[in-house]
């Protein structure tokens, strides 16, 4: 699976979680990271470029900081420009059906603030509600968007999380599966073993890759034991 993530942020080189994220690609295989700001500095996009890295990509991702409720202005510009009806539209024959759409949205506010009622007074599914429109007049499946609020004041134990996360919500072909997620772990963890030249280290890594295995398959012998028993008082 491909990934291209659409990163729009204007202040993108003081930005430390976009660095954060970022970092966080480094180690992925087929992922592309794609910044508008350093591309296009005068907002003279290239559409045929855009065009073709969104045909050779499976999951596309938008990234950007919410700016007053919405994307920042080159986003916007470049939805505009690339987005054209014969390329998008499928019910016209567009490039982008069958494809994945995330968003991964970044927040200087705390997330419990964005719901119905609270502080902000809208909720981050409504804020996303034109992106899921483009999704689905593409014939795009739109994926739960991934939100990081007030990264700064995270502590070290809340940024390993969120790099677990975010590599799992832009590479894991079925991230919000539970056996999904294990297999995608158990795959990275077997590759990084492959690298590591200690015997002793990588020994070691391949125990715990088992025994995450082993975990995984007593649990699926658990929930065949339960869905026996709900048939069973179905019956």
């Amino acid at each position: 699976m491909k990934t291209l993530i659409i990163v729009s942020h204007p202040e993108l080189a003081n930005s430390g979680t976009q660095s954060f994220l970022r970092a966080a690609t480094r180690y992925l295989d087929a992922v592309t990271w794609h910044g508008l700001d350093a591309d296009y500095p005068d907002f003279a996009i290239n559409v045929q470029k855009e065009q073709q890295l969104l045909s050779t990509a499976d999951r596309i991702i938008f990234q950007f900081p919410l700016y007053w409720y919405s994307s920042p202005a080159l986003l916007k510009k470049w939805q505009d420009d690339v987005l054209t009806r014969n390329f998008t539209y499928r019910d016209q024959d567009g490039m982008l059906a069958g494809k994945q759409l995330g968003i991964v949205m970044t927040l200087g506010n705390p997330l419990k603030n964005y719901v119905a009622g609270g502080f902000e007074g809208v909720s981050i599914s409504e804020l996303v509600k034109p992106y899921q429109a483009i999704a689905k007049q593409a014939g795009m499946d739109f994926l739960p968007p991934f939100t990081v609020d007030q990264f700064s004041y995270m502590t070290a134990a809340q940024k390993a999380r969120l790099l677990s996360d975010y590599q799992n919500y832009i590479a894991n072909p079925t991230p919000f599966s539970f056996n999904g997620k294990q297999k995608w772990l158990i795959q990275r963890l077997r590759a990084k073993a492959a690298r590591i030249d200690d015997q002793q280290q990588r020994t070691l890594l391949n125990l715990t890759i088992d025994q995450i295995e082993n975990n995984g398959d007593e649990l699926d012998a658990l929930k065949d034991q339960i869905a026996m028993i709900k048939r069973g008082d179905d019956e």
